[in-house]
């Protein structure tokens, strides 16, 4: 398997554990305000998210890109780590929370929908190679 299948794999994790920590978190710190001191600040999570995600997109998508061409899988995950990106750093504490939410769910949506067509992708050009 090649290295890129598994950095899209991993990539695809990350964000859902994004659009999981996204949706979910508001709930739990309303139903169980203590949960709220257990996670080091909101702030801590998304910087920490952001250096994983980001280094781990870039690497798996180019290793991607290496085997398919196809600029425009690249293009999407660009567009999910920008999203990503905006609503952490610009939209932390700045927006209400709910359009920070949004924007950081539809980031991880395109952000992981590059990386399972980077994965479909390659998979299906590396069974082509081996027939």
């Amino acid at each position: 398997m090649s290295v890129s299948r598994y950095l899209d794999r991993i990539a695809i994790s990350l964000s859902a554990i994004c659009i999981v920590h996204c949706l979910a978190l508001p709930l739990i710190v309303a139903v169980l305000p203590i949960a709220a001191l257990g996670f080091g600040g909101e702030s801590h999570f998304h910087a920490i998210m952001l250096w994983l995600v980001v280094p781990v997109s870039i690497f798996g998508l180019i290793m991607g890109y290496r085997v398919h061409n196809r600029a425009g899988i690249v293009a999407l995950g660009i567009a999910g780590m920008i999203v990503i990106s905006i609503a952490a750093i610009v939209g932390h504490g700045q927006w209400p929370v709910s359009a920070e939410i949004l924007v950081s769910v539809v980031g991880s949506l395109l952000l992981a929908g590059a990386h399972w067509t980077n994965f479909v992708v390659v998979r299906k050009v590396h069974v082509h190679h081996h027939c």
